[in-house]
């Protein structure tokens, strides 16, 4: 049977492979999927076991509706998870399931939802992150009592407000008695134990003014059986997943070693001891590591000075084996491919990855420490690819006239020839981000299949090119950025594959200002759709979760820096956009508040231009049900082909 190209709604069968987890004799690897549920409109995660030499099947594990993070007990007999039941749908809660064979049980009663845990090595207790303090309102007058901010760090998108604070709590296995290991109203995050269970690594922000800012952490060291916290790092950037070496040496971490929002992450390792500052791992190799919310460590200790380690390299996540001290680092698993988590142990000779492409949906992999072939352990959209032909991506190079080299992604139709194909580019977020994106795919080749070349530029100021490159769009959002994206869209048309005639625009975020700021300043585009776009400097810096975010790519606040924002402001252009401008935005945006979309709607419709304006009820910046997705990809589509009905002149350039 002949394949068809891909539709929106085809984004209800994809299925996910994440956050996997290797057990301690290297033979089974544990990790969730990720489903849509239709009905409920809603994603639910199942815990799946696979032998990592494929030998057969994975088998599901548990059954949902939310259970997630599966982590193998270091003797090899449980496996623990977070899970999250229909009846308290906003308390996550720990589970204890034997891999012998019996009903998972609940674990503890901690007094407040569970966010993250470790085991210790001896697999007889396990160390939690429990939010504590938060308000629980019983009466009428509780629920509608006023909230009094702590700061400007009191809210975080895809999570509201962050009342309570997150401590760590030491769980008996064998009991479920719960020891609080920390206090204070300081949060703490991702910890994990020395290898000889006496010490609990672990990040926090202790700075005096930690409740007006966002993203910032230490590493920091505790006994586990209580005492006072040790500093290890210098409190000038920012730390993540901090694991000690299997000699109890040394702790790996993944961070930044400054507070410029601009800064690539990289994996460090600091002296376990304290004496001493944290080195870089593979100085010389001048690529970021991935830390994204949502997504698990992007490193792994292997042995006592080796690690694997995700390296982020011109729009591709590959998987990298570098020592400590060592200046470089070598390449184990390359391609094409975005690796998303990585499952190790050490002294085992193999590894287990996510991995997906936007033509190759998640899947879970794995694969030998000295590189080779791969294998592939699950099969989880097998079904839809044997009905669905997803359009191949390839890559493209331009030199602008400073030698900046921009590099492209392009999807062309797989029912078209590609000569004279209507242009659609889709500009990424960030904009410290890159093209392309597994976790785009459904948007982008929906669009391909509408017959619309699409083309995902990685202007400067993106990242996985080096920091220069990341740093390229600071300090002049709209200037060289915007022309290396023209560029691309250029490089298409003059390859013949394009019509200039027939352009069309979107992004989000970053790239919503973007699509703002260049219907604003040319007339190429025939279309344009801005999603969760920043047309308002000064009401974005003012009114957003990280207002240092915007303060540092103005250069300064609204007050010293009236010019810069009034200039790097979409909005300060609207009388100039003739383009048809279709604004999105989700009304719980906390990121890129809901108010920046309803300027830009207003203000064209003020001004008698074409608009129109979704809004989608609740979600977040990055968060929203699975049908506004299928909606939002529908709504591009259809903006589109209700714009491309007639020839028009290449108009004017910014």
């Amino acid at each position: 049977m002949a394949k068809r190209p891909f539709r929106p709604d085809d984004a209800y069968r994809l299925r996910t492979a994440s956050d996997p987890d290797m057990s301690p004799d290297g033979r089974r690897v544990a990790f969730a999927v990720v489903d849509t549920d239709q009905e409920e409109d809603r994603l639910r995660w199942s815990i799946w076991v696979a032998p990592v030499d494929g030998s057969s099947p994975p088998r599901r594990f548990t059954e949902g509706p939310a259970d997630k993070r599966p982590r193998f007990s270091p003797d090899g007999r449980w496996l623990a998870y977070l899970s999250v039941t229909d009846d308290e749908p906003d308390h996550a809660h720990l589970r204890l399931a034997s891999l012998e064979g019996g009903v998972p049980g609940r674990l503890g009663e901690l007094p407040g939802p569970v966010e993250d845990f470790a085991w210790s090595p001896d697999a007889t207790r396990i160390i939690a992150v429990c939010r504590v303090g938060a308000p629980d309102p019983a009466t009428a007058q509780e629920r509608n009592a006023p909230r009094v901010p702590r700061g400007l760090a009191a809210r975080l998108d895809g999570i509201g407000w962050q009342d309570g604070r997150r401590h760590l709590f030491i769980v008996e296995v064998e009991t479920g008695a719960a020891r609080q290991l920390t206090r204070g109203e300081y949060d703490h995050d991702d910890p994990s134990f020395s290898p000889d269970g006496s010490t609990v690594v672990f990040v926090s922000d202790r700075h005096p003014r930690r409740d007006d800012r966002q993203f910032r952490s230490d590493v920091w060291t505790v006994p586990a059986a209580g005492g006072r916290p040790r500093r290890l790092t210098d409190g000038k950037g920012s730390a993540a997943f901090p694991m000690f070496s299997p000699d109890g040496r040394r702790i790996a971490f993944a961070g930044q070693d400054n507070d410029r929002w601009d800064s690539d992450t990289y994996v460090f390792v600091v002296p376990a001891d304290g004496i001493g500052p944290a080195e870089r791992v593979a100085p010389e190799l001048d690529r970021p590591t991935v830390l994204w919310p949502g997504l698990p460590a992007p490193f792994a200790w292997i042995s006592d000075r080796d690690l694997l380690v995700l390296i982020a390299d011109h729009g591709a996540v590959r998987l990298h084996r570098t020592r400590v001290g060592q200046r470089g680092s070598r390449e184990v698993i390359g391609g094409d491919l975005l690796i998303e988590g990585i499952a190790a142990c050490p002294g085992r000779r193999s590894v287990a990855f996510t991995a997906s492409w936007p033509d190759q949906p998640s899947e879970l992999f794995a694969g030998g420490l000295g590189g080779g072939d791969r294998v592939q352990l699950t099969r989880l959209n097998a079904e839809l690819l044997e009905e669905v032909e997803l359009a191949p991506v390839a890559r493209s190079t331009v030199v602008r006239p400073d030698g900046t080299e921009v590099e492209y992604f392009s999807i062309l139709p797989v029912d078209r020839a590609p000569r004279g194909l209507p242009i659609h580019v889709d500009i990424h977020g960030g904009p410290h981000a890159s093209w392309p994106s597994g976790r785009w795919l459904a948007l982008h080749q929906s669009i391909a299949a509408a017959g619309y070349a699409v083309v995902l530029p990685n202007p400067r100021g993106s990242t996985s090119y080096g920091q220069a490159f990341t740093s390229g769009c600071t300090g002049d959002w709209g200037g060289g950025d915007a022309e290396d994206i023209l560029a691309c869209c250029d490089d298409l048309v003059e390859r013949g594959i394009a019509d200039d005639s027939r352009m069309f625009v979107s992004g989000g975020s970053y790239g919503g200002f973007m699509t703002s700021w260049l219907v604003a300043h040319c007339d190429r585009f025939r279309a344009a759709t801005a999603v969760a776009a920043v047309v308002d400097q000064t009401s974005m810096a003012l009114t957003t979760e990280i207002p240092e975010f915007a303060l540092f790519h103005m250069g300064g606040t609204p007050w010293d820096r009236h010019a810069e924002y009034e200039l790097r402001s979409p909005l300060a252009y609207l009388p100039r956009v003739k383009t048809p401008v279709l604004v999105i935005h989700w009304e719980g945006d906390i990121r890129v508040p809901l108010g920046q979309g309803e300027e830009l709607y207003t203000g064209l419709r003020v001004l008698g231009r074409q608009a129109e304006m979704v809004r989608y009820p609740g979600g977040f910046h990055i968060v929203r049900t699975p049908s506004q997705a299928v909606d939002m990809t529908r709504r591009i589509v259809a903006w589109d082909a209700q714009h491309d009905t007639r020839s028009k002149r290449r108009g004017r350039r910014s």
